[in-house]
């Protein structure tokens, strides 16, 4: 028997691509006890087509036959006699098969000898059939007409049923568009947002195998002439995947031809089951997604790559723009810091030491990551108020005098004052780490002698990471400690100057501290 597309199971099972009305054959069922009635519905029929395919004419004996055929198959018409079995047997299978199969795409004809057992309009009234023919006046004219007029019927029916499940497909995605997208730009993680656009890409059409994202440069002065910059492979996805290692030179030659049409014209472009779309970057250097599909596209399925793409690439960018932001940011934090920390002679990677220790507790604690990355950014800013205290305090050698301890004293409150009035997470997360670093779990610290949870925890956190550095740092006014001894200096303050809970995620993370420490050695 032939394969098509009509050949799968009644429940609400989808038309495939490749089969969606353009099968080799339309299947029709003769439903009858009477072999001659077969016999003569062939010849009838004989040489009958619809858009050029031909029928394929499947025979029933009786309903009980029929009944376990459609259960099988979905066929485009069904030839169906009333007595069989029964008086009845006919309607009974035409109820079945729209009731209990729940199929309403085959198109049912009624043949009946006996009229008077199924009159015509009562029939046609009463049950979900599409003719009506009585063998006695049906002539082969006639009966060709029928079926022609159901073929063409199933097509239509088959044709919405197909334009419908794109559209629902089509809004989902859309709905998935949105998600994807909303996803996007809450991850800072370009890397991840740009193989999480191709995932989605490649989800987004029908059999898709594999992606990829390639900017082109700008013309670039090149011996007195112009040439293009060399393509760059931003994200590549399956079977393109080597082209994250090797470059363009990875893709297939037909995909790199599609790729550099389409950035030469600066339009969309196919070929094949190869699908490009062209936008352009924030910054003007033209962009392309390429995905490769395992069956060719409809439209509605273009429509939404190219719709899924363009927003992608927008939002690629925002997120570009955003990481940079958040760079620079993390840059002139440091700056400030390391400024500071070198008026008041701390020296080399202070600063930077305090934020990675300080993200590895936050994250030993349970903190979040987002969380646990505003800490490392905002912690080197501690010690921010020092800028306003006097060189003749801040760098003496000596012990300090019960007036100068208070100057001292006050860079807390000068930090957080500093800090006030921004509303960006990191300054807002800097200026409580100024205000309350030098609070002790004990309430014997200042400016305000908090006490306990009171502390807030980013304060608890660079409180142990700034000590942890100083004590274990070489200084111009003294030597770093031995490891042990800081090690035994922290246990006995934990409950004191520091909460137990911070000094115990401390020393959990130890491996990562060891790790920050001999990476960021002071030169």
């Amino acid at each position: 028997m032939p394969s098509d597309q009509f050949e799968f199971a009644a429940e609400e099972t989808p038309l495939t691509p490749a089969s969606d009305g353009h099968s080799a054959t339309w299947k029709v069922l003769l439903v009858d006890d009477d072999p001659d009635i077969h016999n003569v519905t062939r010849l009838a029929l004989a040489g009958l087509a619809h858009a050029d395919r031909p029928l394929e004419l499947h025979s029933a004996e009786s309903a009980e036959q029929a009944g376990e055929m459609l259960r099988q198959t979905l066929y485009a018409v069904a030839l169906i006699d009333v007595v069989m079995e029964s008086d009845e047997a006919g309607l009974d299978l035409v109820r079945y098969i729209r009731e209990t199969l729940n199929e309403g795409r085959t198109r049912l004809i009624i043949r009946t000898g006996q009229a008077g057992l199924a009159p015509a309009w009562d029939t046609v009234r009463d049950f979900d059939i599409n003719g009506y023919e009585e063998k006695s006046f049906q002539t082969a004219t006639r009966l060709k007409t029928a079926v022609l007029t159901a073929l063409r019927s199933f097509e239509q029916i088959c044709a919405l049923e197909k334009t419908q499940r794109r559209i629902a497909a089509h809004t989902a995605g859309l709905r998935d568009i949105l998600d994807a997208l909303s996803d996007m730009a809450r991850d800072n993680d370009l890397p991840a947002a740009e193989q999480r656009m191709l995932s989605e890409l490649s989800r987004l059409v029908t059999g898709g195998q594999a992606s990829v994202l390639v900017q082109g440069g700008s013309a670039v002065i090149v011996d007195h002439g112009r040439e293009a910059e060399p393509l760059k492979v931003i994200a590549a996805s399956g079977a393109f995947d080597l082209a994250n290692r090797v470059g363009i030179s990875a893709l297939p030659p037909s995909a790199t031809e599609l790729i550099t049409r389409c950035l030469r014209d600066g339009a969309d472009s196919s070929h094949a089951n190869y699908y490009c779309t062209y936008s352009e970057s924030a910054t003007g250097n033209p962009r392309v997604f390429l995905v490769h599909a395992d069956a060719a596209q409809h439209e509605l399925d273009r429509e939404l790559v190219q719709l899924f793409c363009r927003n992608a690439s927008l939002a690629r960018d925002a997120i570009a723009l955003n990481v940079d932001l958040e760079r620079s940011q993390e840059d002139i934090v440091l700056l400030i810091s390391e400024a500071v920390e070198a008026r008041s002679m701390e020296t080399g990677h202070h600063v930077q030491r305090v934020g990675a220790y300080s993200q590895v507790i936050a994250q030993r604690l349970g903190v979040s990551e987002e969380d646990a990355k505003i800490l490392r950014m905002a912690s080197p800013l501690h010690d921010l108020g020092k800028i306003a205290i006097a060189d003749a305090i801040l760098k003496k050698p000596g012990k300090l005098t019960a007036e100068e301890r208070t100057e001292m004293e006050k860079h807390p409150e000068i930090g957080a004052a500093i800090l006030s009035g921004q509303d960006r997470p990191v300054l807002q997360a800097a200026k409580i780490i100024s205000l309350q670093h030098q609070e002790k779990w004990d309430g014997t610290g200042y400016p305000y002698g908090l006490a306990g949870d009171d502390i807030h925890i980013f304060a608890q956190i660079t409180a142990i990471a700034d000590v942890f550095d100083a004590i274990s740092s070489e200084r111009c006014y003294k030597a770093a400690w031995p490891l042990e001894r800081c090690f035994e200096f922290l246990k006995e303050q934990r409950g004191r100057h520091f909460g137990p809970a911070v000094v115990d995620a401390f020393f959990d993370s130890m491996d990562d501290i060891i790790a920050i420490r001999d990476a960021l050695q002071d030169h």
